[in-house]
């Protein structure tokens, strides 16, 4: 796809568009159609001299705005301006028609993301203008034109009359069609148009390289009514009747009983879409009230079938394309079971593109039928960690020398089954399993009594290596809520209270120790399990991938452990298998201690738990 400057055939190989200040041809292209001129009155059958010096003119007229046109849209092309630029590119090609404007109005379009409208001009040059192309540069634009039509589809149209054909509001030819018509991807408001017949309106979904058929078919009206508008300041200007091109001011014709919408263009000048009613048998006669117009736009309804109005006029469903007056516009559409849009906006010489209203459905509408909430079964798991458990043990490196400190760490597993209420929130039930471990050592120093009397007192250091265990069934309810950001995809948010049957312990092992022996030694019922409830409270923030009846979701939820857990049933710490010598005593002689006594099993502390869950919707 290429951009060039109106000098000669340009190559359509470039990737990119030149940027370069363009250069002019002095003659238009072989294949620019030549202007016609209203010959004198008493002119003989061979052109007059002066008739050929008034067709030069005029066509050199014409050259010279063509040019200045395409240097002008070449500009703000450079400054990265496509929409603008493209406007400049087609009303010089109106002028004269050649290969730079339309190969540069093709890349503006392909820019834009119009490819059915690229792929048509691209087409053009094939056609109307292949003479000025040499061999490569055919060869480059048909392949441009086979990678333009891998990324549309299109539709084919039959009806039992000539209509005139309206897409999205835009004239695309006279039935019958020869072959399908090109379109982007998407929704689509179709509509055929004949003078004395119903007009025919529909919406359909076009998908890349494939051809939806519509067969129109339109009923004859049993009866018309007559409408006239004209205007003295507009004689000659477009007339376009619920969106089709009827003809020229001043206008009458025959029309369907009922309200119409109209709207005139002359140059730059131009009106709003206005309302008139016809009735049957009568002549209805309009008004036109017209003002300087800015840049055609498209108005555009989500979903298609929404009804679209214009300052209070209706203008057809899902989607308007024109040009409107410059100033202050009020849009809205409205669809039974969505609420009603309202946007108010100004129109100024820089407004172009899309104005989109998007509808939300009205969950309450009886459209949609009484809606009932759904169960869900999950299964959810993670990995379960905390920067302390607050037990004694891990306390007690305050006052002990602790080494080889492990964060507690562990996993939750289980099952989660919910009741989700249409308003997206629910009530949950979780049982599952949790388990978290941690292990430090530490060491403390200590003295005993001498055997023997005298009140001598011996130090002892003694060294513990404690594994602690937190285990046991968890049962939570609470409730949710998840927002949808899309069909398939919400964001939510989720509270429970729960409860761990928790079975704590701490294996503790260790060795007593003076400047001459170390000794083992035993903490009476270490490792010996006690078993509590250790309530909970967990939020949790949740991201929601729905893939029909299956979910899998990605959650990180706090738990925050409200109450201290029991103590531990530990006793005194004896030296083991130890044989003491009085008359030179070492840590064999030391005596049971109160050392690591009935110490907590757990505090007060915070666990995080990041986790995935996998689900079926019944």
């Amino acid at each position: 796809m290429l951009a060039v400057a109106l000098a000669a055939p340009a190559s359509p190989a470039l990737a990119q568009p030149e940027r370069a200040t363009p250069s002019v041809p002095s003659t238009p292209p072989a294949s620019a159609p030549a202007p016609t001129v209203t010959p004198a009155p008493a002119a003989p059958p061979a052109p007059s001299a002066s008739a050929d010096e008034a067709s030069e003119a005029s066509a050199d007229e014409a050259l010279a705005r063509a040019k200045a046109l395409f240097q002008e849209g070449n500009e703000l092309r450079k400054i990265g301006d496509c929409q603008r630029a493209l406007e400049l590119y087609l009303r010089s090609r109106q002028l004269v028609a050649s290969v730079p404007n339309t190969l540069n109005a093709a890349f503006c379009l392909d820019q834009l993301g119009r490819y059915d409208e690229a792929l048509e001009l691209y087409e053009a040059l094939l056609t109307e203008l292949r003479a000025e192309l040499g061999e490569p540069e055919r060869k480059s634009v048909a392949s441009t034109i086979a990678a333009l039509r891998a990324r549309i589809g299109s539709v084919l149209v039959s009806s039992n009359v000539d209509g005139l054909v309206l897409i999205d509001g835009r004239p695309r030819g006279r039935l019958p069609v020869h072959g399908p018509i090109r379109l982007l991807p998407g929704g689509h408001t179709l509509r055929v148009v004949k003078d004395g017949w119903r007009t025919f309106e529909t919406i359909l979904t076009v998908r890349v390289a494939e051809t939806t058929s519509v067969d129109a078919k339109l009923e004859p009206l049993a009866n018309t009514g007559r409408l006239k508008i004209e205007d003295e300041r507009l004689v000659g200007a477009d007339l376009m009747i619920d969106g089709a091109l009827i003809g020229q001011l001043p206008w009458e014709g025959a029309l369907a009983p009922g309200p119409h919408f109209y709207s005139v263009r002359k140059g730059n000048l131009g009106s709003a879409p206005r309302e008139a009613n016809v009735v049957a048998g009568q002549l209805a006669v309009a008004t036109v009230e017209a003002g300087p117009l800015g840049d055609e736009v498209r108005v555009v309804a989500q979903p298609l079938s929404a009804d679209l109005t214009i300052n209070g006029v209706p203008v057809g469903k899902g989607q308007w394309r024109g040009a409107l007056p410059l100033g202050r516009h009020t849009f809205e559409a409205h669809e039974p079971g969505y609420f009603a849009r309202t946007l108010r906006t100004a129109v100024d010489p820089t407004t172009r593109g899309d104005i989109v209203l998007p509808l939300a459905i009205d969950e309450a509408h009886p459209r949609w039928g009484r809606k009932v909430g759904v169960f869900r079964l999950e299964g959810v798991a993670g990995y379960a960690f905390a920067s302390s458990l607050e037990s004694d043990a891990e306390l007690s490196c305050d006052s002990y020398r602790c080494s080889s400190v492990t964060r507690p760490t562990g996993f939750l597993a289980g099952l989660r089954g919910s009741y989700e209420f249409p308003t997206g929130a629910a009530i949950e039930l979780t049982a599952g399993y949790l388990s978290l471990h941690t292990a430090l050592e530490r060491s403390l120093d200590a003295t005993y009594a001498a055997p023997g009397g005298g009140g001598e007192r011996l130090p002892i250091r003694y060294t513990f290596q404690d594994d602690i265990d937190l285990a046991g069934v968890t049962v939570m309810v609470g409730g949710s809520y998840h927002y949808g950001l899309s069909s398939w995809f919400d964001v939510g948010g989720a509270l429970g209270l729960g409860v761990v049957l928790a079975e704590m312990r701490d294996e503790v092992t260790g060795t007593a120790s003076d400047e001459r022996r170390t000794v083992r030694v035993a903490v009476y019922n270490a490792g010996r399990a006690v078993r509590a409830a250790a309530p909970f409270a967990m939020p949790e923030l949740r991201l929601r991938l729905k893939l029909g009846r299956l979910t899998a979701s990605a959650g990180l939820g706090v738990g925050f452990f409200l109450v201290d857990g029991p103590p531990l049933e530990t006793g005194n710490t004896y030296v083991v298998g130890a044989e003491c010598d009085e008359e030179a005593p070492t840590v064999d002689c030391a005596p049971g201690k109160k050392v690591v006594f009935e110490e907590l099993a757990h505090g007060t502390f915070t666990m995080f738990f990041p986790n995935i869950a996998v689900g079926y919707r019944f």
